[in-house]
């Protein structure tokens, strides 16, 4: 997902700088490809994991609310307060790590108010935390439908699938993951509540162990709608690596 670019600017407040921000593709021309994808029933395990505690991210915003740690192991992110235009917060890994797919409990509190899918929220794995248009892999709530998605990105390419049907209760607490197929590293494989639920694929990228930073934020793009109650919320984060 992408951040406009003077968002960077911004950032500099709560970074030193644009070199360690982020976000996901927010400009509203998501494409959903039946032809790039497919439901799985299995695939190899081929990792090891290892949770990031809470003071691994930093928690920053680009107008006067911010993100804030809940209890030892979790972080909400709120959807941006009115009165800034746009508004983004977002609970950003400080450093990135070369890894294979995430996990995380936690919840989408979404909603269908918002005036188009540019607001929404979401949770991944990136490997551009200055531009926002590198790999990506993750899931993505838009706030004018609430809509639950799968996606992955890079290359000029944006692929992901709608998940309500698969799931009940998309704004309740589930476990999230999504990991690089270890036989085919253009697949991406995603599971809620460890059952896997369907898999993406991009032929022109490999998402095998690339550096990625895990990031979950809210993008509030427009100043004339109520998002009280939405929120993200993340516990026990946790990076795969290949074995």
């Amino acid at each position: 997902m992408k951040f406009f670019p003077y968002i960077c600017i911004i950032l500099f407040i709560y970074m030193y700088g644009c070199g360690k921000t982020h976000a996901i593709d927010m400009n509203g021309t998501q494409k959903q490809t039946t032809d790039t994808m497919k439901q799985v029933t299995n695939n190899t395990d081929n990792s090891t994991s290892a949770t990031l505690a809470p003071s691994a991210f930093s928690l920053w915003g680009t107008c006067s609310d911010m993100p804030y740690l809940i209890s030892t192991n979790g972080i909400c992110i709120p959807s941006g307060v009115t009165g800034c235009g746009s508004n983004y917060l977002a609970a950003q890994q400080s450093s990135g790590q070369n890894a294979i797919g995430m996990q995380f409990y936690g919840c989408f509190k979404g909603g269908n108010n918002a005036p188009d899918a540019s607001n929404e929220m979401a949770v991944f794995l990136c490997t551009d935390v200055t531009n926002w248009n590198g790999y990506e892999i993750g899931f993505v709530m838009t706030l004018n439908d609430n809509t639950l998605k799968c996606y992955v990105q890079g290359n000029g390419v944006y692929n992901y699938y709608t998940l309500n049907s698969l799931i009940n209760e998309p704004n309740g607490y589930h476990t999230f993951k999504c990991q690089v197929e270890s036989a085919d590293h253009s697949k991406v494989d995603f599971y809620i509540d460890s059952n896997m639920v369907w898999t993406l694929q991009n032929s022109d990228v490999d998402y095998w162990n690339n550096d990625y930073y895990f990031v979950g934020t809210t993008h509030r793009t427009s100043d004339n709608w109520n998002a009280t109650g939405q929120q993200i919320e993340m516990y026990d984060m946790t990076a795969f690596f290949k074995k």
